[in-house]
């Protein structure tokens, strides 16, 4: 459904979307494709602005890469949306998430054995990466395209899109009346559909989609609240510890209403929520406003890309202890086909 916003603005918005798919169109066409050398290329994007799932997917993708090809290099390509730095830079541990992005910091945090570099330039981005591991010019790596389906400029040997299941139902429109980058038809340049945050309950919708939009294959990714990590010690908690505890919930996602709903899943007695735009840089002074609104809450829970920001805040903080993140399980049932499908593409290397 539409928004009252959106409804009042439609006779400006809609011509404007218009507008952008032609721009969009032409962009695809008369931009010239460039090949990485040397490199197995996996784009992994989507049809909306953010909050799809795509970075815990993108993390499930290079272990599931590690473990049937333990001895192909593994590099993520990113713009590092929301960061500060310029450049290209190569993450590492000791990185500023401001200065590369909450999100490559992340994956360099969750895949130690992967390297993530930062840049508007992909493709001068990978050959750097080339030049720093001083790699052979036969040795081949895999290449992972992070938001990649809308970028042009970069050829790919496989291309997957998620789709958030629990957006299905709703009608959407083109950037910027809607929240589509492009539309669903979109599909047809895509060699894999990953329905994202997949329950059963979204089974018939899904069913329709696919049926309407034909996607060459379909793979269903799935998320479950796994437990609960301190921001300000290691301790942990099991997530059924949640049960008749207050929370005051904070997330900058693209879109945070799942991540409410797995909490409120967990069965606290109170839960409130504060949603901050996606990307958001915190400050000590949103640390404060939100100790101060759960001074009366026993627990203040984040995501995990929240928590690599907030957590350098949190020395000062009198509420430090009571600051824990969400971490997830993943799960992708179809991933044995999904590996078989990349070794069909990937012949002899």
């Amino acid at each position: 459904m539409l928004s009252f916003l959106r409804i009042l603005f439609f006779p400006i918005l809609y011509p404007l979307s218009l507008v952008y798919k032609i721009l969009f169109y032409l962009d695809r066409r008369l931009k010239k494709t460039k090949t990485l050398p040397n490199a197995f290329t996996i784009s992994v994007g989507n049809f909306s602005v953010g909050g799809t799932g795509k970075t815990p997917f993108t993390i499930h993708l290079a272990n599931l890469l590690h473990s049937e090809f333990p001895k192909v290099p593994i590099l993520i390509l990113t713009r590092g949306y929301g960061s500060s730095g310029s450049g290209i830079r190569r993450v590492d541990p000791s990185s500023e998430p401001s200065q590369v992005g909450d999100e490559p910091y992340l994956l360099k945090k969750n895949l130690p054995f992967v390297n993530v570099y930062v840049g508007s330039n992909r493709y001068e981005s990978y050959l750097q990466y080339r030049k720093d591991e001083s790699l052979k010019e036969n040795d081949i790596v895999f290449a992972l395209l992070d938001d990649g389906f809308q970028h042009h400029a970069l050829a790919r040997d496989l291309d997957l899109v998620l789709l958030d299941c629990t957006r299905i139902s709703k009608m959407d429109f083109v950037l910027p009346l809607g929240l589509l980058r492009e539309s669903y038809s979109s599909i047809s340049r895509a060699d894999v559909l990953i329905a994202s945050k997949y329950q059963r309950e979204f089974e018939t919708d899904l069913s329709d989609w696919i049926s309407k939009y034909k996607p060459k294959h379909t793979f269903k990714f799935q998320f479950e609240s796994k437990e609960l990590v301190s921001l300000g010690s290691s301790s942990k908690l099991k997530t059924d510890q949640l049960a008749g505890k207050s929370v005051y919930a904070v997330a900058g996602l693209g879109n945070p209403t799942p991540f409410w709903r797995s909490l409120s899943d967990l069965g606290p007695s109170q839960l409130k929520t504060k949603a901050f735009p996606d990307h958001h840089s915190y400050t000590q002074n949103d640390v404060l406003e939100i100790s101060r609104d759960s001074e009366n809450f026993d627990l203040i829970v984040c995501t995990e890309k929240d928590a690599v920001k907030i957590s350098r805040l949190l020395n000062s903080s009198k509420t430090s202890s009571k600051w824990f993140y969400l971490a997830l399980q993943t799960s992708l049932p179809s991933k044995k086909d999904l590996a078989e499908l990349i070794k069909k593409k990937f012949p002899n290397r």
